[in-house]
């Protein structure tokens, strides 16, 4: 005869070998966009940074025990973190591919902090990555944008899942 396990305390086991395995790094962090929510799935951060001084003293005032980095992510050295990481998240600055900006893409300076995103995964070379942005990127100089950084990801041997815009109301977050 089988054990039966109900669904709560399937729900702890689980949780409890995933916080037990899996860490991350985040980038472009703001004040927690993703954070809380890899937290509350299990993850721990290892890092998390951004350059904005407010978010980042919101989210060491949340959490207070995070490795929060505050400064320019061109100056963070990932060496450390290698064959540590299981998760690179980040959503690097969105205003270049935009409908509400300018649309310069890759040519805007903040545009450009997605390599900054990719030099952190080929340095750190966690199992998986999760890079956020806008809608806009999915069509920004007609596709191109986004076929570039995908090729960039591919170089370093990723496997890209087929890009997808998703609605947070459709998942009952901001």
């Amino acid at each position: 005869m089988s054990e039966s396990v109900s669904v709560k305390e399937t729900s702890k086991i689980i949780h409890k070998q995933v916080s037990d395995a899996y860490t991350s790094i985040e980038l472009f962090a703001g004040a927690g966009g993703m954070a809380p929510g890899m937290e509350k799935a299990g993850f721990k951060h290892l890092l998390l940074n951004d350059f904005d001084r407010y978010a980042t003293e919101t989210l060491l005032r949340n959490r207070p025990h995070w490795n929060v980095i505050c400064g320019d992510v061109a100056e963070i050295d990932f060496s450390p973190y290698v064959g540590k990481v299981d998760l690179l998240s980040g959503g690097f600055p969105c205003q270049s591919f935009s409908y509400a900006g300018k649309k310069m893409g890759l040519e805007d300076t903040r545009g450009t902090l997605f390599y900054e995103f990719a030099r952190a995964l080929k340095e750190v070379q966690p199992k998986v990555f999760v890079a956020e942005n806008v809608r806009g990127l999915v069509s920004h100089d007609h596709g191109h944008t986004l076929r570039t950084m995908i090729s960039v990801f591919e170089s370093m041997g990723y496997e890209v899942l087929e890009p997808r815009v998703l609605k947070a109301v459709h998942y009952r977050v901001p």
